[in-house]
């Protein structure tokens, strides 16, 4: 702090304790300006005796561009949603950009945070829940803010997409069921619609039905464990006339086995085979060994950053799509896996 403990340092301070301009100072503080080694070691010596912060804020007033990067998620409770957040800060911190997160739910009203958000300067957003509508897209574009979209679909080619390859996720499930003896076929989805989740359900009935398999459907309240838990009800009555079960979420899965457990003493593979999708890390604990199809939320992160960053560097670019595939992984709920 300077001499009167009640203001904050400025630059201006740092500029006289350092002997240098106030562009220096700034500078000191750009990655990739035009300043000596010499300078830059005496400013950041000044401003470390004064304890000086950059106001990254002010900086984006000034540039209309600040080092922010927003994210937009919902359902942090669920381990996958919040490992995908987690990298992506990380990640963004790497390219020495700073994550601001907004949490959005079903029943908000994303296009006003949105808004807000932009409203920061921010130099990029990566969305990963409740797919923004093409006003806001199109705002994006126009302020040359780059949009990311994971597992959010294409949008009509307007934005740069993350997605899992959902039909290959629904034909994956039935391939790991069929080949280890199931043939009596079940599928659990959540009944708001997504992308992803509700994609790679559909892809698995529409798989059963070109190989004329008949399949029950099981509509859960939404993608938790307590949802998964519930529907399991529904399930235990139906287990004369099913063998094996895809459950959407790993979650959805880890409910409905405790729920089989519980009430009907249900033996996983014996009884019914099980598979997710997600491979959270629960799916491998003892008391589950799910099989399941791993979505590697990494490649995801990887690819939106270098996407939003390509974009900064060249806003003129090509719409980019990332497809993932997803990778089977046998557990215990299953009865064979691949030769």
């Amino acid at each position: 702090m300077t001499e009167d403990s009640e203001k904050p340092v400025t630059s201006f301070d740092v500029a006289r304790r350092a002997g240098v301009s106030r562009s220096m100072v700034s500078r000191a503080f750009t990655e990739g300006a035009n300043i000596s080694e010499k300078s830059r070691e005496k400013v950041l010596k000044a401003a470390e005796e004064l304890g000086y912060r950059v106001n990254f804020m002010a900086r984006g007033l000034q540039t209309r561009q600040s080092n922010l990067v927003g994210i937009v998620a919902s359902s942090l409770d669920t381990p996958f949603r919040s490992r995908q957040v987690r990298i992506a800060a990380r990640e963004i911190i790497s390219h020495g950009y700073r994550p601001i997160l907004l949490t959005v739910e079903p029943d908000d009203d994303i296009e006003q945070w949105l808004s807000v958000m932009l409203n920061y300067n921010v130099a990029g957003v990566i969305v990963t829940s409740a797919t923004p509508s093409p006003k806001i897209i199109q705002e994006c574009r126009r302020l040359r803010t780059p949009l990311v979209l994971i597992n959010r679909g294409k949008n009509q080619d307007i934005a740069d997409t993350v997605q899992i390859d959902v039909q290959q996720a629904g034909e994956l499930a039935y391939t790991m069921l069929t080949r280890s003896g199931a043939g009596r076929l079940a599928v659990v989805h959540p009944q708001t619609p997504s992308y992803s989740v509700t994609g790679r359900a559909h892809a698995f009935a529409d798989k059963c039905s070109s190989e004329n398999v008949e399949v029950k459907e099981f509509i859960s309240a939404n993608q938790s464990y307590a949802a998964g838990y519930d529907i399991g009800g529904n399930v235990g009555l139906a287990l004369d006339r099913i063998d094996g079960v895809f459950c959407a979420t790993d979650l959805l899965a880890m409910g409905v086995m405790d729920r089989l457990r519980a009430d009907w003493n249900v033996r996983f593979p014996d009884d019914l085979q099980v598979v997710g999708c997600d491979d959270i890390e629960q799916a491998g604990w003892g008391a589950y060994q799910l099989s399941t199809m791993r979505q590697d939320a990494e490649e995801q992160v990887l690819a939106a950053v270098r996407q939003m960053s390509e974009r900064i560097e060249n806003p003129e670019m090509e719409i980019q799509h990332f497809n993932q595939m997803l990778t089977p992984i046998f557990r215990k709920t299953t009865l064979s896996s691949y030769d």
